[in-house]
């Protein structure tokens, strides 16, 4: 399947709070992956607001290790939200709704904008991308100042995060994924995870959001070298370290450390003019 790229030039800036994304997704990818990552950085008890047309039954399932307090609602009710007091997440699920009339999209997104601008909010919303011409996308995504797009074996994410950096995004997500087995490794230290959690956990420390195609391999090889376990947790399957294989772990880390220490000094001294 074909791939499309968007670039920074499409997201118009403006005026736009910084908690205001968009993920744009194909008709064949899991758009709950997305959501649960967004989603992964909930406080416990914290309120989390979901607009959708579709069964509330099957979002609790797909969102049953979320910590906060998942409370869904109809289209319909979206536009009472100014009149409550809240601090939370949004999740709005345009592509389950029906009516995706350009007109009723900008008065969506522009009451968004204005909801996140006046409360500490920060809102997600999806689409489906086929649903779309290419010059409406752009008009899309001139109401947010974050973009994700996701096909059936790519996510390309785009966003605000390392703008007063000189890394660009495809440099730093080429680092990720040049050394994810050490960026798991260490994720998993602390806590286990679900592959959802720790494809979270990614995005919101690098802000490189990795397929589930890539992040459930490269467990599989940890389990097969020895270092990772897993057990069940509720619906989800959890990892860790395996007990007796953490001071391995450890070394491996800290050996990649001190690897690229040598490497980066060496460039360093290189480039000294």
């Amino acid at each position: 399947m074909e791939t499309a790229t968007f670039s920074q030039q499409l997201l118009n800036m403006g005026d736009i709070t910084p908690k205001h994304a968009l993920h744009l997704y194909a008709p064949n990818v899991d758009k709950y992956s997305i959501q649960n990552a967004f989603l992964i950085s909930s406080r416990l008890n914290q309120k989390i607001i979901y607009v959708t047309a579709d069964s509330s039954e099957l979002l609790t399932r797909e969102f049953n290790h979320v910590r906060g307090n998942l409370r869904v609602i109809y289209p319909s009710e979206l536009y009472e939200l100014r009149k409550e007091d809240f601090e939370q997440q949004l999740i709005v699920d345009a592509g389950s709704l029906i009516n995706q009339e350009y007109t009723e999209i900008e008065r969506r997104e522009r009451y968004l904008n204005e909801l996140c601008q006046k409360r500490n909010l920060s809102c997600l919303c999806t689409y489906d991308v086929t649903k779309f011409k290419f010059e409406r996308i752009k008009q899309l995504a001139s109401f947010h100042n974050e973009l994700c797009l996701t096909t059936n074996d790519l996510t390309i994410l785009s966003g605000d995060f390392f703008n007063e950096s000189t890394v660009s995004g495809k440099s730093v997500e080429k680092i990720v994924k040049d050394n994810l087995e050490n960026v798991i490794l260490a994720i998993l230290q602390k806590d286990m995870m679900c592959g959802t959690e720790i494809i979270g956990t990614i995005h919101l420390k690098f802000n490189v959001l990795l397929s589930p195609g890539t992040i459930y391999p490269m467990l599989h090889s940890l389990k097969q070298k020895g270092l990772l376990t897993f057990k069940k947790s509720g619906k989800e399957i959890v990892y860790g370290p395996v007990e007796d294989a953490k001071p391995r772990i450890r070394n491996l880390v800290n050996e990649h450390i001190q690897a690229h220490s040598v490497l980066n000094h060496y460039l360093q001294q290189e480039l000294k003019i």
